[in-house]
């Protein structure tokens, strides 16, 4: 028997006997957050005998219950996993075939095939039993398939044989089974785990995709180019004609989850062919044959761009971008931006496919010269991506010609065209650079400088950013190349090189650098120089950092859909760099919540779900996960918006009193840029919450406006009666206003009515 610690015991002593509350401690919560993976391995078995006994004591139930909804990841021994066999068998569901399969996954020896075989055949006769269609959930039949590798030839016939008249109608998914019996039990338990939807309670947590990509791909590779090709096939000949349309039934819901783990390898595997295939894909998908607002498959649609969103390549990414292109269904128009979202964030982590850009025709100037009939299209590519019109004397025009855009309107169009793809690439780029923070993203050298830094596309953006070079191993320095070579001899092309991050710079570097920006006039692609970074004081793996702060849930929850985030068990999680960020509210959270809550504790886990010391991640990694919490803190908690329509004048004036946040001390240390002169006159001060000037205090968190005290509303003029600003180091809209509340207020001199 499996030895166990004192804590893992008394939870199988509580599951076997009387209750013990009297030498309780802790708790059956607080006990199985400590189980390791092995302990957990080795209990699971008497949780599920436990659950199915229906004589069993309710608090034994109550903790079996806990154990099995563990966030724990369980590994076996071969003897726990005959145990667990064992116990699924005794008193097997349809769905136990799943356990079953990963733990197959999940065992760190190898296994007894001959002690699993008659516990495995069990199992396999149970899946479906009740009703045959129960088989059409490719996890449960998948989980069998790997069972049934284990179960001999005769329990894995007839299972085939049921699979085969379930699937009878989806041509895809009977291709892919029919590939899946040439492989062994592991194989199939790695492809049972890679399932479209999330673990339900209960289930455990899923394994990462560099365990999953394992032998399988090179046997699949084959049967997903022929999978992806036969539905580009199906699709052409819906949009030619040649097959009647009809709304969402291109593909059936087993074939749409082949497609989904076909393209996922596909872009796994970075196939050569797999950028063509999404490009035909994609467009297709997205849109009827028809002026109809319906879609050929709106299920297959979304697949393919959660396949997308979870491997990314420029290539399918710019396949994701014209299908939201041309996309006339609202609701699929709102998954497919948030899809492009996260996958041009997740370019980071495949930094040699992000960066494996086109030219588009620019020159290494960044400038491309078009002809169209007596007129120049002048496509420049600087800071952003821009398009000019010039005589056929060189002489500059102010817009397109009436005369090209009636005698070249085809001309005009890929012109038009290549300036969109053009901007496109870029910001794909910007979110895939900014998004490698997260991952610790890490190129050579050689790379760099032709991927970027002398790219006709990417060297306007790649310029403006400063990066670290490593001189010698732990020795890195930082350059801005927008200021001209750093001097020296040029580095070694294997020299590694990263995006400079304030977390990791002293003080005095993030002035210096601050201030080089503003000298020159520079406008970073995003927010560097000026980057908020955080360093919690806490030894644990959690932080209160954030405690206390009350939040909007509307706005809470809307942005953090934006930025990646999930609701699970009360708390909002964030993938980050092989982590999961969780942020606690004291509050019910689901989708559609309102109200208030207050936040509480920000927690780190790896990625088997077991805690991580703040101290031992990467600065920059922790710095970039309280950064995305302190974006929901900053934006539900201390937000401007044009009503000013908070619940009531108490919430108001408790933002008003707390002390500032990273955010705003960011904003407030551009302000005293920004304004020198006025400070130095000293009709300014900017303190530690407030901007004061002429009796006016500004609140720099907030960006409310009070005089002696009292509210006063600020009319601020828009459009072509607005000021021109002064030189902003980076965008946001709040540093925006107070700029402009302040130039209002000094060149008014009014006192707005309160």
């Amino acid at each position: 028997m499996e030895e166990l610690s004192p804590h893992a015991a008394q939870l199988r002593a509580a599951m076997a006997g009387p209750r013990q509350d009297a030498e309780w401690s802790g708790g059956t919560w607080a006990a199985c957050a400590r189980l390791t993976s092995r302990e957990l391995g080795a209990l699971l078995p008497t949780a599920y005998r436990t659950l199915a006994d229906e004589q069993a004591p309710v608090h034994a139930r109550r903790v079996a219950r806990e154990l099995t909804w563990s966030a724990v990841q369980p590994s076996f021994t071969a003897a726990t996993l005959t145990d667990l066999y064992a116990a699924l068998a005794g008193s097997a569901r349809s769905t136990d075939v799943r356990y079953a399969a990963g733990g197959l996954l999940r065992c760190t020896e190898p296994w007894d095939g001959a002690a699993l075989a008659e516990y495995a055949e069990v199992l396999v006769q149970a899946a479906g039993w009740r009703r045959s269609d129960q088989l059409a959930d490719a996890a449960l039949a998948d989980a069998a398939l790997a069972v049934a590798a284990l179960a001999g030839p005769a329990a894995e016939e007839e299972l085939v044989t049921r699979l085969r008249a379930v699937y009878a109608d989806s041509p895809l998914r009977l291709a892919e089974i029919e590939v899946v019996l040439a492989t062994g039990p592991r194989e199939r338990a790695l492809l049972a785990e890679e399932q479209r939807y999330a673990p339900m309670t209960g289930d455990w947590p899923r394994l990462t995709d560099a365990t999953v990509a394992q032998p399988t791909e090179v046997l699949l590779a084959e049967l997903a180019h022929r999978a992806l090709d036969i539905a580009a096939d199906r699709l052409t000949a819906l949009h030619t004609g040649r097959v009647p349309y009809v709304a969402d039934k291109a593909f059936t819901a087993p074939d749409v989850d082949t497609l989904w783990r076909a393209a996922r390898l596909a872009l796994r595997r970075d196939e050569p062919w797999a950028g063509e295939s999404f490009a035909t894909l994609l467009p297709q998908l997205a849109v009827a044959p028809t002026s109809a607002r319906t879609l050929p498959s709106q299920s297959a649609c979304i697949a393919l761009a959660q396949a997308v969103e979870a491997w990314p390549t420029p290539e399918s990414v710019a396949a994701l971008r014209e299908a939201r292109r041309v996309v006339r269904h609202a609701g699929v128009t709102k998954k497919l931006d948030r899809a492009l979202r996260r996958a041009e964030r997740n370019l980071a982590r495949r930094p040699e496919s992000a960066l494996r850009l086109p030219d588009l025709g620019f020159g290494p100037d960044g400038m491309q010269r078009i002809p169209c009939g007596e007129y120049t299209a002048v496509l420049a590519v600087a800071e952003e991506a821009t398009l000019a019109w010039e005589r056929a004397d060189g002489r500059a025009l102010k817009s397109l010609p009436a005369a090209a855009r009636r005698d070249h309107p085809e001309e005009v169009a890929a012109i038009r065209g290549l300036l969109g793809k053009a901007r496109n690439q870029l910001r794909t780029l910007v979110r895939g650079l900014e998004g490698g923070y997260r991952e610790g993203t890490v190129l050579r050298y050689g790379r760099w400088r032709d991927a970027l830094v002398d790219h006709p596309v990417a060297r306007g953006t790649a310029r403006r950013l400063i990066w670290e070079v490593e001189q010698a191993p732990g020795d890195w320095r930082a350059v801005l190349p927008a200021a001209g070579p750093p001097g020296g001899p040029e580095p070694d092309p294997s020299a590694a090189v990263r995006l400079w991050h304030p977390a990791r710079a002293t003080p005095a570097d993030r002035e210096f650098w601050r201030d080089l920006i503003e000298e020159r006039r520079l406008r970073q692609p995003f927010r560097q120089a000026y980057r908020e970074h955080y360093r919690p004081p806490e030894t644990g793996h959690a932080t209160d950092m954030f405690h206390g702060h009350l939040l909007r849930l509307e706005a809470v929850l809307g942005l953090a859909v934006r930025e990646g985030w999930t609701i699970d068990d009360d708390e909002l999680t964030l993938p980050l760099g092989g982590m999961t960020v969780r942020f606690g509210m004291a509050g019910r959270l689901h989708p559609g919540a309102a109200g208030w809550a207050e936040a509480q504790q920000v927690a780190l886990h790896r990625g088997d779900g077991s805690p991580q010391p703040l101290p031992e991640v990467d600065e920059v990694r922790l710095s970039e996960a309280l950064r995305a919490v302190d974006l929901l803190v900053s934006t539900a908690g201390f937000a401007w918006c044009d009503t000013h329509a908070h619940d009531n004048r108490e919430q108001l004036d408790r933002l008003y009193r707390q002390p500032l946040g990273r955010t705003a001390r960011i904003r407030r240390a551009a302000l005293r840029r920004i304004l020198a002169d006025h400070l130095a006159s000293g009709r300014i001060d900017v303190g530690d919450r407030h901007l004061r000037m002429d009796g006016y205090a500004i609140h720099l968190a907030t960006g409310r406006v009070t005089c002696g005290g009292d509210p006063v509303e600020v009319d601020l003029p828009t459009g072509r009666q607005a000021a021109p600003l002064p030189f902003l180091p980076y965008d946001e809209a709040l540093l925006e206003r107070i700029v402009r509340t302040v130039e209002h207020l000094m060149t008014d001199g009014r006192r707005a009515s309160g």
